[in-house]
């Protein structure tokens, strides 16, 4: 790295936080930190959620898929297309009417207040972990290009989204995302131009290269279907269809931003269109993974060992200075649009839905912002523990990829949010909290041996798109008995 790289990384961060803080002048009350009063444009909405699905794990991940295997991850994208268009149609136009601050009012009005706490609660735990994923990811890509440290990277990229998360909350993420996104784009726009330059025949030279050898492969049918593996078609699909369930209509990170367009109608389509970009994006991050499979087909002359980070060595060793610093800015552009937006949505959640104590909205402001910080602390912490147990998960017959854990990481708690909020949708007959609570408890325990299945058997057994789904049955079931057992009153 030169000095020109660290300085295209440092304009990249100034004009973030630049963004992010202008953005927060004049808007100081908690309704603008929590849902930017309902005001912001449909198009900038669509690009920070964009942006905030194509996380570092996007960046580094899918390119780790495709440079060890093929094109099948993009299986997953039709089954998310499936869940997004039934939740833009019937779900987000819901919230919207009801008024929601935050996705967990909902469980209120169908359970209780408990139940609304508690599932809070799931969500508050569930997204760090997620996010803390991420956050390693992008981490890993940085520490082994700058000779910093995981650690150090993942305290820099929390400080940066902390600053002006804190200071503009929903309005600053989505206004940054928007930039992030463009960034993102670009440089990943610029490795395809260098690989493509540097291959014989180009593009199209490197697609003939990938169809002889298989790697362009997107559909697998033989098996249709398999409980340990997840690559034949139908297991991608049901994967893809039950996460997107489960973070788009009870994950508050994705919502909240749903919520802070004008209308339902926006916010329905902000997220259709979002599943239609889905496609594209993710085929220019497998395309880049195939790529770098035929570019070192040959060896080179230093180590490219460690697959998981072949991008951050290939920018290292092959990007011309400039753009090598611009890759690395869209990485922390990554991992920042997923950092930023949940450290904004679990200060949201807790200071609405846990800690409700009545307060004026600059008190609920005050503490809004104080959970942000508080919060991008715990990030932090749970990426370095999330990096121990990706170390030691590796080490399992049929580990999992960088992209399929990332995924995986949101499995714990969500199946049981699902299957909760699945049971309110579907029974009219309000419901009481001790049904809802036990749905939750049921759905995170199961949700929780699932995940930690492959260390304790030392092999996935179950793949894990199967283990939302799984997580989702046991909170419905668990909760619709409790529910015919002790009617709501």
């Amino acid at each position: 790295m030169t000095a020109l790289d660290y300085l295209a990384i440092a304009a990249y961060a100034g004009v973030v936080l630049l963004i992010g803080l202008r953005s927060a002048r004049g808007h100081d009350s908690a309704d603008d930190l929590q849902l930017g009063k309902r005001s912001l444009p449909t198009w900038a909405v669509l690009l920070s959620l964009v942006a905030t699905e194509l996380s570092a794990a996007t960046f580094i991940g899918v390119p780790h898929a495709s440079y060890t295997g093929d094109w099948s991850y993009i299986q997953l994208a039709f089954g998310a297309l499936c869940g997004k268009l039934l939740l833009a149609w019937r779900v987000i136009p819901l919230y919207h009417r009801m008024g929601v601050i935050t996705v967990y009012g909902y469980l209120e009005q169908r359970f209780g207040p408990t139940a609304r706490r508690v599932a809070a609660l799931c969500f508050v735990a569930g997204r760090v972990l997620a996010s803390g994923v991420r956050l390693f990811i992008a981490a890993l890509a940085f520490s082994s290009v700058t000779g910093w440290s995981v650690e150090t990277a993942i305290v820099a990229a929390g400080l940066i989204a902390g600053v002006y998360t804190r200071a503009g909350g929903i309005r600053a993420v989505i206004w940054t995302d928007t930039f992030q996104a463009a960034v993102f784009l670009i440089s990943a726009l610029s490795v395809v131009a260098v690989l493509a330059a540097q291959m014989p025949g180009g593009i199209s030279g490197i697609l003939d290269w990938a169809e002889q050898a298989e790697r362009s492969r997107v559909f697998h049918f033989d098996p249709l279907f398999s409980l340990s593996q997840s690559r034949p078609f139908l297991v991608g699909v049901i994967g893809g269809f039950f996460l997107t369930l489960a973070t788009h209509a009870t994950d508050h990170d994705m919502v909240q931003r749903l919520l802070s367009t004008r209308n339902g109608r926006s916010g329905a389509q902000a997220l259709a269109w979002s599943a239609l970009i889905n496609f594209p994006m993710s085929l220019l991050f497998l395309f880049i993974g195939t790529s770098l499979a035929l570019f070192y087909s040959q060896a080179p002359g230093y180590e490219i060992a460690d697959a998981r980070q072949i991008v951050p060595i290939f920018a290292l060793h092959e990007l011309p200075t400039g753009l090598r610093g611009l890759l690395f800015a869209g990485l922390f552009a990554a991992a920042m649009s997923s950092l930023d937006s949940a450290v904004c949505a679990i200060a949201t959640t807790w200071v609405v839905d846990v800690d409700r104590r009545a307060a004026s909205e600059s008190e609920l402001a005050r503490r809004t912002r104080a959970a942000s910080v508080g919060f991008c602390l715990m990030l932090t912490v749970a990426a370095v523990g999330m990096a121990a147990y990706q170390r030691a998960i590796s080490g399992a017959e049929g580990g999992l990829n960088l992209v399929e854990f990332a995924l995986s990481a949101m499995t714990i708690l969500y199946g049981g949010l699902l299957g909760v909020f699945g049971l309110g949708f579907v029974w009219r007959q309000r419901g009481n909290d001790a049904s809802a609570v036990a749905g939750l408890a049921a759905g995170s325990f199961v949700g929780l041996c699932l995940f930690l299945h492959p260390i304790v058997l030392g092999k996935v057994w179950l793949a894990w798109t199967f283990w939302v789904p799984l997580g989702a049955a046991t909170a419905f079931g668990v909760a619709a008995l409790a529910r015919a057992r002790r009617p709501a009153l």
